[in-house]
Formats: C-alpha cells, sequence, structure tokens
C-alpha cells in the first residue's frame, strides 16, 4: 500500500512541474498558482563516499512522496572525520546526497554542520563543488561563515517577496576559551538585520531562518529533572550531565531524546530574530530531536536525522515537510516523514540505527581495551601465585 501511494505522489510530482512550475529566477523563489511553496528539510546525512544504502533508499523515498519545490540540506551533509583531507572522496559523499536531488530538477539550497569540514577540505572547497550542480541556489557573501543565503519567495503572480528564507552556518566549534558547539558571529547578525531592513522597506516580509545547530534558547522548551526520572533525559551517552524534560506547555509537537547540542554562549542571534520578526527557525544536529516548540513567539523546530552512518532514531529517521503560503506568511504546516511512513520493512539490528557506526567502533574498542585489561591483571595474579 505504502509503495502506492509513493508511486502516487511521484507521478503528482512528475505533473506538477509542467502544471505549476516553481521558478528560480536569479535568486528568487515564487509560489505555485495557489500560493503554496513546498519544501523537504533534510539534516544530518552525514556519511562518506561510500553511503549506507538505507540512506540512500529513505533519501529518495522521501524525495518521490513530498511533492516539493525546494529541498534545504541543513547540515552535516558528509561526515568530515572519516573522509579527511581527500577532496575525490568528499566530492563522492557530496555527489551520493545531491545526486537523487538534481535528477529530479529540483532546486537546493545548504547549511554546513560542524562535521562537513571537521578534518576535512575546507567548507570553502565544498560550496564550490554543490555550487558547480545545477539548481544550486547558495549565495556567500563575505562573512563569517560560508553559504550563508538570503532567497526571497514571491507569490505566483507577483515580484514583491512575501517570504525570506534564511540559510546561516551555525560554525563548527567555538574558540578554546569558549568550548563546546559553533555559534552565529556578529557580522553573521549583521548581514542579516541589515538584510531584513533592505526588504521591510519594500513590504516586510516574514523570515524563517534554517540552520544546522540550535540557538542557546531551545534550553526554555525543558524544565529540569531529577537523573533517570521518568521521562528525562541528558546529553546523549553521558547520564553525568545535566538531565531535563520537556516542558509541555511550550511543546506542540515531536519531542526530545536527547538535550540540545547548542553553543554555550548566547551571540545575540535570537534577539535578532525577535527585534526582526522570524516566524521560525528549523535546527538539525540533534539527531533523535524532532521537537516544535516555542519561546518568545519563535517557533523553534528539529528535524530528526536521516543518515544511518551516525547514531539516529530507529524508524523514526526521516525528514521534515514545510508548506509556506505567500498570501499568509505567518502561517505554514510540517510535520516529520519517518522511515516507519514509507516503507513496511523493518529495519535490521545489524544497521546499527540506533547508535551508528562511530560509536559502535568506540563501544566495541571500550570492550575489547576491559578484556585485554583483566587478561592482563589474571596473568599476572597467576604469576604471583606460582611465585609464592
Amino acid at each position: 500500500m505504502k509503495k502506492t501511494i509513493i508511486s502516487l505522489a511521484l507521478i503528482c510530482m512528475l505533473l506538477s512541474a509542467f502544471v505549476n512550475p516553481v521558478q528560480a529566477a536569479g535568486q528568487t523563489l515564487r509560489a505555485r498558482e495557489d500560493n503554496s511553496f513546498r519544501i523537504l528539510i533534510v539534516a544530518d546525512t552525514q556519511d562518506t563516499e561510500k553511503p549506507r544504502q538505507l540512506m540512500l533508499d529513505l533519501l529518495n523515498a522521501e524525495l518521490d512522496a513530498a511533492d516539493v519545490d525546494l529541498v534545504v540540506l541543513l547540515g552535516d551533509n558528509i561526515y568530515g572525520p572519516y573522509i579527511g583531507d581527500d577532496k575525490d572522496k568528499a566530492e563522492s559523499a557530496i555527489r551520493a546526497v545531491i545526486d537523487p536531488i538534481v535528477e529530479r530538477n529540483l532546486p537546493f539550497v545548504i547549511c554546513f554542520g560542524n562535521h562537513d569540514d571537521e578534518n576535512c577540505i575546507s567548507k570553502e572547497e565544498q560550496i564550490a563543488i554543490y555550487k558547480s550542480y545545477p539548481g544550486c541556489l547558495n549565495e556567500d557573501p563575505d562573512i563569517s561563515g560560508v553559504g550563508n543565503t538570503c532567497l526571497p519567495l514571491c507569490a505566483a503572480d507577483s515580484d514583491e517577496a512575501k517570504i525570506l528564507l534564511w540559510l546561516i552556518d551555525s560554525g563548527t566549534y567555538a574558540e578554546k576559551e569558549i568550548g563546546g558547539f559553533g555559534y552565529v558571529k556578529e557580522d553573521q547578525i549583521d548581514w542579516f538585520k541589515e538584510g531584513v531592513a533592505d526588504y521591510n522597506a519594500k513590504g516586510a516580509p516574514t523570515s524563517y531562518v534554517f540552520q544546522h545547530i540550535a540557538v542557546p534558547q531551545a534550553y526554555q522548551l525543558l524544565s529540569p529533572a531529577k537523573p533517570f526520572e521518568k521521562g528525562a533525559f541528558s546529553g546523549l551517552f553521558n547520564p553525568f550531565s545535566k538531565w531535563y524534560k520537556p516542558n509541555a506547555d511550550k511543546i506542540s509537537a515531536g519531542g526530545f531524546e536527547e538535550t540540545p547540542g547548542s553553543p554555550r554562549i548566547d551571540s545575540g542571534e535570537f534577539s535578532a530574530w525577535k527585534d526582526c520578526g522570524v516566524k521560525a527557525a528549523f535546527f538539525g544536529h540533534d539527531h533523535v530531536n524532532d521537537f516544535v516548540g516555542t519561546v518568545d513567539g519563535i517557533d523553534l523546530i528539529a528535524t530528526s536525522g536521516i543518515g544511518f552512518y551516525a547514531y539516529g532514531k530507529g524508524d523514526e529517521h526521516g525528514a521534515r515537510m514545510l508548506v509556506l503560503h505567500t498570501d499568509s506568511p505567518e502561517e505554514y504546516e510540517t510535520e516529520m516523514v519517518y522511515y516507519k511512513d514509507l516503507f513496511d520493512k523493518p529495519i535490521s539490528p545489524f544497521a546499527l540505527s540506533r547508535i551508528g557506526i562511530p560509536t559502535f567502533i568506540v563501544v566495541v574498542s571500550v570492550f575489547a581495551g576491559l578484556i585485554l585489561l583483566i587478561t592482563i591483571i589474571v596473568v599476572i595474579i597467576k604469576k604471583r601465585g606460582r611465585t609464592q
């Protein structure tokens, strides 16, 4: 039954390409005749030059089922630590993710995550690879980060921007004296504020933000909890970190399975969002979170990881659908579309869909090390027993 639904969706997608083409004139997007605009948000494909088939199958199924006008890759698109400083491997890893999008003639735009250029070729080299593909809408203004982009979205019959889509590079890791994950820098915030001011002079469009790492204000969706309290969680694989539980009054959909991997400092980004009337912001990074919550009038929304190389959410790996409306820019619909929604076949336990390959290697290495240590201790004890 699910395969039939996917096939029908694919037929509809192909027909819509001819009936209601979504134009990308330069860097300007145009909605459909009914003023809707459909976006598929894909987070944390995070794989190598030899990607897991599960990830590719799920990505293709998401693209077939979604009938979208734009694909947003939300960062950690490749797994830099494994690929290393090998441009050929990086190109192969990028190609594996981009080819299914390009084959469907879909425009796309990317954010960078903390793993994309970690021990890998630079983001500058990577953005050049992405931009070599047809349909890539990324810009690259002369500010901190790479690939920062603003995409105006117009109604079907107008050249006036009704919605602004902001793609922001949230960085890799902070300076040593700060520690933790990266954050959006002051010049990026100034670029955002100046851009909003320029467009406000032409009609005050509504802004939506997309970036890999969530702002620290995501913690306002949580309440402190006791360790191992029912419904509580800590940092993933770290029971010694602080424990939290979701604040039901602030969360409207989805949930948490780990604390947000937000930066340790507040760089002022969220404050700028409030001043500039941002409606919603979308994040990846935390593979097992898919919450929808509201802080100070701004919706903060997480997307589960789609990749199976790193840790994930089992059959709730997936992508997020977002539907915008140029005739009512403050209104939108969003939902996660999971593996379990698209496939009848269960995920094999050998896929390690929960802990991922890197974590499995660490666990096996630690276990092997403990066995070796115990063996050495036993041998030493036996030798001492013989000499006495």
